[in-house]
């Protein structure tokens, strides 16, 4: 009979032990409630859209803070290509999109941490 040893994996800073990659996540501040424009030519695709035109996400949250707000991960870092626009200006420059205006929002990294 086989005798296994347990060990304990040693602790990261970032999620990228099971796809060897590196992670950024980050939430959209859509400032304006858009659960009424999810649909496929809603805002929410739209944005989703533009965040694919550079990077593969991974998870798409669900909407929160009464409906303004959505969380993605995505593979790799946040950039600023060499055009100077970063992901925050080009979902800005979206505008108005089913009704609902995205020219404010932001885009704010976050970290990954398990609330206990």
């Amino acid at each position: 009979m086989a005798v296994f040893t347990r060990t304990n994996p040693v602790a990261t800073t970032i999620p990228t032990e099971n796809i060897s990659k590196e992670l950024a996540i980050f939430t959209v501040d859509y400032i304006n409630a858009v659960d009424g424009s999810a649909g496929p030519e809603g805002v929410q695709q739209a944005v989703l859209d533009t965040i694919q035109t550079m990077h593969t996400v991974l998870v798409a949250g669900p909407l929160g803070n009464s409906n303004t707000e959505q969380t993605f991960i995505i593979e790799g870092i946040l950039f600023t290509p060499t055009g100077g626009e970063t992901l925050q200006t080009q979902i800005r420059a979206l505008g108005t999109v089913d009704g609902v205006n995205v020219s404010s929002a932001t885009v704010t990294p976050k970290t990954f941490y398990v609330a206990v």
